[in-house]
């Protein structure tokens, strides 16, 4: 997801638009009262005015001449006497008509009786309509394009002032900082000082500051690395020698002979976690594409390497084959992966069978082992953890699970746990 879809710009775009909707909102509904409400009421307002003074002058004079104005029209029917009266305007009533056909024209009637005389008010609403758009919806129109205008260089404005920092976020979440040094860093973020005010020099600085932190400790974690790649497996070699020399010696106690087997497993097993954990640490590795590995291939392999623990215990390992399998990953990671699922599965079960399933897309680990209760399940990936009853039946160190998740997490590969305790645990691991 991109900074500038949920960032400041964003953000600014919906002030905007709600400051826009709600300023036409407003406006609308001025137009609105403008338009009908008091158009409409001063409309009757002034007819009704209008039959009043014309009534009071008919009772001092039955003579009295009707309105007769550019806006307003006069019928008088006397006694019945409809001749003079339109004869579209016979069948209303008295009380306000509204609208009506009257020639090219729809103006307002108005009807009203006093002492067996009936009034027909015409009034020509579209001279008032005229003037409550001109005078009325014209200049709250052109408020409403130049309340629009300001708003919008409120915007670009806003968005000049904080487009360094949307820049800089947007810097940040493309640079590769595994590839690129102090160095590169240091000269793209330059480019940015030319654009930046004040707040975004002091972020700058600050992250300048960091990035050269960081590249001393990435520094140092490297020479650490490379001198403990030396200097751990330098004794592992020397012990793993002196062990086949101590085994070439034929006439040896069966003592003898199993503790040494047990020095050797233990040798390898340390030598196996020394070599995951100089890999995680890396990180170099992890990053490379890999080949497309064949786990039906691969597995296998990797079922022998454990046979010999299983043998001890009396575990028996079951393979099943239930699809092809094919994963983009270095095989390397793959092994680390699998061996770890199965070392923990076969140090977790006293007896009964390991099953490894190849699945479509999945590889799942299945074993008859002591189980986990929801409260370790929970516990199970941190590192070093280990729960009571599983240190009474394993030797192991507690970071097989922990290895397990930090490379399916690496390669966005799923993992799911399936735990019960007296029955065993399933792991499965999703590549798709």
């Amino acid at each position: 997801m991109r900074i500038r879809n949920t960032g400041l710009v964003a953000k600014l775009g919906r002030v905007l638009f709600l400051q826009v909707a709600l300023i036409s909102a407003t406006v609308a509904a001025g137009i609105y009262v403008t338009n009908t409400i008091v158009q409409d009421s001063l409309v009757n307002e002034a007819l009704e005015n209008e039959a009043a003074h014309f009534w009071n002058l008919y009772q001092q004079n039955p003579q009295q001449a009707l309105p007769n104005t550019a806006n307003m029209l006069g019928y008088l029917a006397a006694d019945g006497q409809m001749a003079t009266v339109p004869e579209q305007f016979h069948n209303y009533a008295p009380g306000f008509v509204g609208r009506v056909q009257f020639g090219d024209a729809e103006p307002i009637l108005y009807v009203t009786e006093f002492d067996q005389a009936r009034l027909y008010l015409i009034f020509a609403s579209e001279n008032v309509s005229d003037l409550a758009f001109f005078f009325g919806i014209l200049p709250l129109s052109i408020a409403l394009v130049f309340i629009y205008g300001l708003s919008f260089l409120t915007y670009r404005l806003s968005h000049r002032a904080i487009s360094p920092i949307v820049q800089l976020a947007d810097y940040l979440e493309r640079f590769p900082f595994e590839k690129a040094s102090h160095e590169t860093s240091g000269k793209d973020l330059q480019k940015l000082r030319t654009l930046a005010n004040a707040e975004v020099d002091v972020m700058i600085d600050a992250i300048d500051s960091f990035t050269e932190r960081l590249d001393a400790y990435i520094e140092r974690e490297r020479i650490f690395t490379r001198d403990a790649s030396h200097e751990l497996r330098t004794p592992i070699a020397v012990f793993k020698g002196s062990l086949d020399l101590l085994q070439r010696q034929s006439e040896r106690p069966q003592e003898d002979l199993r503790a040494l087997a047990r020095m050797r497993r233990t040798v390898e097993d340390m030598e196996g976690l020394i070599q995951t954990l100089l890999l995680l640490a890396r990180g170099e590795e992890l990053q490379q594409p890999g080949v497309r590995v064949r786990l039906n291939d691969l597995i296998p392999d990797l079922i022998d390497q454990v046979a010999p623990l299983a043998t001890d215990r009396g575990i028996k390992l079951v393979l099943v084959e239930s699809a092809e399998l094919w994963v983009q990953a270095p095989d390397r990671v793959v092994q680390i992966l699998l061996i770890n699922l199965l070392r923990n599965g076969i140090s977790y079960t006293p007896e009964g069978q390991v099953q490894v399933e190849i699945q479509n897309k999945a590889v799942t680990v299945k074993d008859t082992g002591i189980g986990m209760t929801s409260s370790e399940l929970s516990q199970a990936f941190e590192p070093f953890y280990r729960s009571e009853r599983g240190r009474s039946n394993s030797p192991g160190h507690g970071l097989g699970l922990s290895i397990v998740r930090r490379l399916v997490h690496q390669f966005e590969w799923k993992i799911s746990v399936q735990s019960n305790v007296g029955e065993g645990t399933e792991v499965t691991i999703n590549f798709a």
